[in-house]
């Protein structure tokens, strides 16, 4: 009985002693905000300068915040944003101010929009026809996952056929082994025929999602991720299935989207940077090398989802820049910089 009165008592004097923590920390992060403009909280944006963040308006161009150390934010005000301060992670949402903290923080640095590539499990465990019966193409279900597929596209368990519908047919990109040994990429129909321009001829293929449609089916042609900035620039394109081909030599990384069907275009040590528009596969910002280009970000005043291209009005679109021992914001044309310190 006296254990269990003694737990209850730490854990009262432990509860106590956070809740008073807590709101000591709430007030200083609200004190750290004290210059911004409460009814125009998407103007904020952090900087950083030897791994200390401040705070600027966007509009106004003021500092409302001199760069402090054990301070950071991963997320803008979208509408909600998300940081550490002092061993605390803290959200504030932009609609009232309201300033939530949560102990045993952990410095998640840069949050980076991941896309996932990997194979569906039905592309994984789907049945293989032998070549042996003449079947050299793909079948799909009712819903158009990968059914079944010729096992000279299979190499060990894995198997390289991803189909897509195209003016209601369906197609599939798919890899196989060649005579000599090298693995090359085609676009095949269901009888296994492979379409001109297209006949295991490229070292890799990839359906843009974003831009094709019934009446155009675009891909992303020889852009390997695990290629280098030299070779992307030297093979990778964009390529229509009639055809037509769009910034060839001109990507200096894979082109995938960030936010919003655009993309932070960089190669891996910035040598060259720029913005995509992955959708309209046209450049926003040509690769150049004088601005080094390494992350997308926005503010709103609504949630929004980054996946939905029709969202992008709803939002104000920033790079992030990194600049020697700074990192800061730019607007999409490189006219506006978020960074009020002149370094010597």
């Amino acid at each position: 009985m006296k254990i269990k009165l003694s737990l209850i008592i730490i854990l009262s004097i432990s509860m106590l002693s956070f809740g008073q923590e807590s709101v000591k920390i709430k007030n200083e992060i609200s004190n750290l905000f004290a210059k911004a403009d409460k009814k125009n909280l998407q103007n904020v944006l952090p900087f950083e300068i030897n791994n200390r963040t401040g705070l600027i308006d966007a509009h106004s161009k003021k500092t409302i915040l001199s760069p402090i150390e054990e301070f950071q934010i991963n997320v803008l005000f979208n509408p909600v944003m998300k940081g550490y301060y002092k061993g605390y992670e803290f959200e504030i949402d932009s609609k009232d101010f309201k300033i939530t903290v949560t102990k045993n923080a952990t410095d998640t640095m840069d949050l980076v929009p991941v896309l996932d590539c990997s194979p569906s499990e039905n592309s994984r465990n789907n049945p293989i026809v032998s070549t042996e019966n003449n079947f050299k193409g793909f079948s799909v279900d009712e819903k158009g996952n990968l059914q079944n597929c010729s096992d000279i596209y299979k190499e060990g368990s894995f198997k390289d056929v991803y189909p897509f519908k195209y003016k209601g047919k369906y197609y599939a990109i798919a890899k196989k082994k060649m005579t000599h040994g090298e693995k090359r990429y085609g676009i095949i129909d269901t009888e296994g025929n492979s379409l001109p321009g297209f006949d295991f001829i490229h070292e890799g293929i990839s359906l843009n999602e974003l831009a094709s449609n019934d009446d155009n089916a675009w891909f992303i042609i020889n852009g390997q991720q695990n290629y280098s900035c030299d070779k992307l620039l030297e093979k990778a394109s964009f390529m229509s299935i009639k055809g037509e081909e769009k910034l060839k030599g001109e990507f200096p990384n894979y082109p995938s989207a960030d936010i919003f069907g655009i993309e932070a275009n960089a190669s891996g040590c910035l040598t060259f940077t720029g913005v995509l528009d992955v959708e309209k596969m046209e450049w926003i910002v040509k690769p150049q090398s004088k601005i080094k280009i390494r992350w997308m970000d926005y503010t709103s005043k609504v949630a929004l989802n980054i996946k939905n291209t029709q969202d992008k009005s709803k939002a104000k679109i920033y790079v992030k820049v990194l600049d020697d021992d700074a990192i800061y914001y730019m607007d999409l044309d490189l006219k506006n910089k978020y960074f009020p310190i002149k370094k010597s």
